[in-house]
């Protein structure tokens, strides 16, 4: 067991919500001023400085003439959002011009230069249509400015499509295809500027689970390592020496395969284990500032190892230990919005230190609320 968390600064958590009334509401890009949001078909932008939230951008109706009108009115209503909530936009990334590129039925983008409050579509002309990819699961590549994702796909034979999102030239194509023998389905693509590589994570089955990469875009895809559960990951961290990831053993696992955080080192080519987490690693947002990350756990009903029965977020500080820093118990919701998993939905992207948007999902307290977490060490002045 490892003992990276231990003799850790305690912190002091203040909760606050965001925008209480704006149900489903949820992160999913920040940047060091503000974060995009999204519910249903909507996107919002939240500003940290103002803490002011703010209606930008909307998917674009499925049809214009009157009936579609008015069912897209039903359907988008504050009052259909707020009583019966869909998942809406889950993954969504920005690129350095400012434009937003969408994964939801289809690929969506958005130019606050050209586009007056609806996205336009983006059509993939190949067959069958692209499945979308896990909750944050897409990566802007900092040289190229394409967008890149991977197929999410349960209960299928079909191999495994990676998708190249290029405004340039306005496409949509399949840049790459794993065999269905090889894996189940794509976890997530990661861009490592230290390395100005992508990171392909893929699962379920201990031979699925591996971690890949591309240094050229896809043009070549190479095996980094995998074989069990321990390189069975959906987020990943960065850095000058190494790289740091969380197992995604869920209900699927045996008993045995606790979740844990691992870092390896380019350096010395070693892997070595950072904390013992219990429940899935979802998701991770690195700050602004050197070090300092924070991961995610979901807690999955029906899972073999024993675990707590909560959803977590917890903290890396800058020397480099891994701490929870906040929890919230399980509670199934039978209308949820997102499934039945207990979660913290947080963004993809940087965040400020010391503040962190998160959504919790099936949880006691302010399930499907957007909470603002502030957070500093115990004895610091505000």
């Amino acid at each position: 067991m490892s003992d990276e968390t231990d003799a850790c600064t305690a912190y002091l958590v203040k909760v606050e919500l965001a925008a209480p009334w704006e149900p489903a509401l949820q992160p999913v890009w920040s940047d060091e001023t503000g974060c995009w949001c999204t519910s249903d078909h909507w996107v919002f932008r939240y500003d940290y400085g103002s803490s002011r939230l703010r209606k930008v951008f909307r998917l674009p109706r499925k049809s214009h003439n009157l009936a579609g009108r008015i069912k897209d009115a039903v359907a988008r209503s504050w009052l259909r959002r707020r009583f019966a909530p869909g998942v809406g936009i889950d993954t969504l990334v920005q690129l350095a011009s400012g434009v937003l590129v969408a994964m939801y039925d289809q690929v969506y983008w958005y130019s606050p230069g050209q586009h007056c409050g609806e996205a336009r579509g983006l059509p993939f002309v190949g067959q069958p249509a692209l499945a979308s990819p896990l909750r944050g699961g897409a990566a802007v590549h900092d040289i190229s400015q394409c967008v890149y994702f991977g197929e999410y796909l349960n209960g299928h034979l079909c191999d495994v499509r990676v998708a190249r999102v290029d405004l340039t030239r306005q496409s949509v194509e399949v840049c790459w295809t794993f065999s269905r023998s090889d894996i189940k389905h794509v976890h997530a693509i990661h861009y490592d500027r230290f390395r100005n590589r992508l990171w392909i994570c893929t699962g379920d089955l201990d031979h699925e689970s591996v971690i890949w990469y591309t240094d050229d875009e896809f043009q070549s895809v190479h095996r980094f390592s995998g074989g069990d559960q321990t390189w069975r990951a959906i987020a990943m961290l960065f850095d000058e020496t190494g790289m740091e990831w969380g197992m995604d053993a869920g209900k699927d696992a045996p008993a045995d395969a606790i979740n844990r955080l691992f870092r390896y080192d380019f350096n010395s080519s070693r892997r070595c284990e950072k904390a013992v987490v219990g429940n899935p690693v979802y998701a991770a947002c690195p700050t602004e500032t050197a070090n300092i990350a924070l991961i995610q756990t979901t807690f999955e009903p029906g899972r073999h190892q024993a675990t707590p029965e909560a959803t977590a977020i917890w903290l890396r500080n800058a020397t480099g230990r891994w701490q929870q820093l906040y929890e919230l118990r399980y509670r199934s919701r039978r209308k949820s919005w997102c499934g039945r998993y207990g979660a913290l939905l947080l963004p993809r992207g940087t965040t400020p230190v010391g503040r962190l948007l998160a959504t919790p999902a099936n949880t006691e307290l302010h399930n499907g609320q957007m909470l603002v977490l502030s957070y500093q060490p115990a004895g610091a002045k505000a």
